[in-house]
């Protein structure tokens, strides 16, 4: 593998798409980012509203939690993780002086609501006290449960202020006696809950490795339409469904076998193997009542693949004049009960301007922006197990007809130790249309996958992947899947925003002045003697472009408040470090329902975890957001 040091890296721009990229060339027009979710100019986003007089005030803002399950005959359980990360100053937590008022508002598939007076229940938690909720305690005296929540949190504090990330306030995680995992609420802010047309959309992998499930939620108390459809790599639409949903109600949706399903469970494939006694005892289809209008699925490609025989991209539109809906996607190994989930984005709909090449006369790749992963692994090896990175790309609705991506990867020293645009082995990978002028060319509705496990990198690498794109696109569009090979098992996330979203993230007062302000949730540290049961590998990224070294501290907290205090090796610029905790932490002890907060008073860093479970064999992902990612975005204003 040829490494490159920076100096030597940047004098390649003019032949090499990736080293120009290292290089933020953002273009004079204004292009929205991570907060906003979209790809278009703020004038064209309903979530884009602001009012800056009313933009201080505490007030009630909402977080939606698609598909939650607890079911004790399948051994199926569900939890919801709240971090209480709203306060005032760079340790604001510390004197009691901030907490978060938490409501949770529950409704079965059939969007009944669960609890007295149509609330679950309600709390207040001290800022920085990680507080974890069972769902069990939540549906008792039942013992079985599927379908969605609405969260409702409100800042009470030493000053008036709505929340500072609707990303990290919250998250759901699911488990069984062989696998796990955990996602963020997503938001619901007010600037979102109009009757407009949302595209709502992710990429899938290939359904030859996983079975994969959709579970849609309308938390809304009107019905909620529209059509859920899957294409393939090269954006033909192969299948179109229909939906319809009552208020408050859930659907799921299997894409292997492209049908409705009744029965959550097998979303995580804990229906298969299991003998008739358990058969008889599992929940049962509901007579009479149906949350949604099922329909055939309708193949709209005469003589198409069908959606099982490869990956592509997700996509549900809501109907005009209806309110959108939300998803998760279970994503199932094939054959195993090990499970991922993430989750699609929403887009106001808008057509495409026609596609500009983003290179000038020189031939250099001009950057509108950089999104980033310190997940990327090659053959990594971690004692027992070893990490393997899989990068799912898509378009979703672009801004311009074709979304152009220059994928480069770094090192702990700062080097640029892989370029696309130097890899034989990257056109092997994708269809021929896909790769122009060393770069990846996606047009509307497409998709690819970049195998690093076969592509040019040395064994044993950990760092991070940087994505070059032209025109600017949403982060979430581009997924991160890792793999164990040893244990089966797999995890998906997705990429974080660039440095143009981050220094806006730096400007508010509450922050404290603080360069870095990042927040991981899920986190669990076990051991018993010398043994370690479950573990945390965490990635750091430097992204700052002046070069500044990082200084990074990492801040635990439980149930409790904080728990320790943990300076990190430095980072250099550009450079990309990973840290096991159990190096961090030598004490004879153990430390479950953590948060985990990165600080830095004067590097751009980003931050992502693997939450490793050596009992269970599995392993899941946390991307991590900013402490104030939602803050200037998502306030108290409606849009009217």
């Amino acid at each position: 593998m040829s490494t490159f040091d920076r100096r030597r890296f940047l004098s390649l721009i003019s032949r090499s798409a990736g080293a120009c990229a290292i290089i933020p060339i953002i273009s004079g027009r204004t292009f929205l980012d991570h907060s906003r979710n979209s790809t278009r100019e703020p004038s064209s986003s309903p979530q884009s509203y602001k009012d800056p007089a009313t933009s201080g005030r505490s007030c009630w803002l909402d977080l939606c939690a698609p598909f939650i399950v607890e079911d004790s005959v399948h051994g199926l359980r569900s939890e919801v993780v709240l971090t209480s990360d709203t306060f005032v100053g760079a340790s604001g937590y510390a004197d009691g002086g901030d907490a978060t008022e938490y409501e949770f508002y529950l409704y079965d598939a059939d969007g009944r609501a669960i609890g007295s007076g149509g609330t679950a229940a309600k709390l207040t938690v001290p800022a920085m006290q990680t507080t974890v909720i069972r769902l069990r305690d939540l549906i008792a005296p039942s013992r079985n449960f599927w379908g969605g929540m609405t969260i409702r949190l409100r800042p009470a504090g030493r000053e008036p202020m709505h929340a500072t990330d609707l990303f990290s306030s919250a998250f759901i995680r699911w488990q069984t006696d062989s696998s796990f995992d955990n996602v963020h609420a997503n938001p619901d802010p007010l600037q979102w809950q109009t009757r407009s047309n949302f595209y709502y959309s992710m990429p899938f992998p290939p359904l030859s490795d996983y079975e994969c499930t959709v579970g849609i939620f309308n938390p809304y108390a009107t019905r909620g339409a529209g059509r859920i459809a899957f294409h393939d790599p090269l954006g033909a639409k192969v299948l179109e469904v229909p939906y319809d949903l009552k208020p408050r109600s859930s659907a799921l949706f299997a894409l292997n076998q492209s049908r409705f399903s009744e029965n959550a469970y097998e979303a995580f494939g804990l229906a298969r193997g299991r003998d008739a006694t358990v058969s008889a005892n599992a929940p049962a289809p509901r007579p009479g009542v149906r949350a949604h209008h099922v329909t055939e699925s309708e193949s709209v490609q005469a003589g198409g693949k069908r959606p099982t025989d490869g990956g592509g991209l997700l996509v549900i539109r809501n109907n005009e004049a209806t309110m959108k809906s939300f998803a998760y996607l279970i994503i199932k190994k094939n054959g195993r009960d090990r499970f991922s989930v993430e989750h699609p984005i929403h887009q106001p709909v808008t057509k495409p301007l026609p596609s500009t090449a983003p290179f000038d006369a020189d031939a250099r790749f001009k950057a509108k922006n950089i999104l980033f992963s310190p997940l990327l692994f090659r053959a990594k090896r971690l004692g027992p197990i070893t990490l393997n990175s899989r990068i799912h790309l898509s378009t979703g609705l672009p801004y311009e007809e074709a979304l152009w991506l220059a994928p480069y990867a770094v090192d702990s020293k700062g080097s640029a130790c892989w370029l696309a645009s130097k890899d034989e082995k990257v056109v092997s990978q994708l269809p021929k249309s896909q790769w122009q002028r060393g770069a990846i060319r996606l047009g509307v509705e497409q998709s690819c996958v970049l195998d690093f496990s076969r592509l040019s990198l040395d064994d044993d690498f950990s760092g991070g992947l940087c994505l070059a794109i032209a025109p600017d696109s949403t982060h979430t569009f581009m997924k991160v899947e890792v793999r164990v090979p040893e244990w089966g098992a797999h995890a998906f996330t997705h990429f974080r925003p660039g440095l143009r979203a981050a220094r806006g993230y730096q400007a508010p007062k509450q922050r404290g002045g603080l360069a870095t302000d990042y927040l991981t949730s899920g986190a669990r540290f076990e051991r018993r003697g010398s043994k370690i049961l479950f573990d945390e590998f965490i990635g750091v990224i430097n992204i700052d472009d002046r070069e500044v070294e990082g200084a990074p501290i990492l801040e635990l907290f439980g149930p409790k408040g904080l728990v320790a205090r943990i300076k990190l090796a430095p980072i250099p610029g550009f450079g990309c470090r990973h840290f096991l905790l159990s190096d961090l932490i030598k004490e004879q002890r153990s430390i479950e329902r953590m948060s985990m907060r990165l600080i830095d008073q004067r590097a751009t860093l980003l931050m992502s975890t693997v939450h490793i479970d050596y009992t269970r064999h599995d392993i899941a992902l946390d991307h991590g957001s900013d402490r104030f990612s939602t803050f200037t975005d998502y306030n108290c204003s409606s849009p009217g």
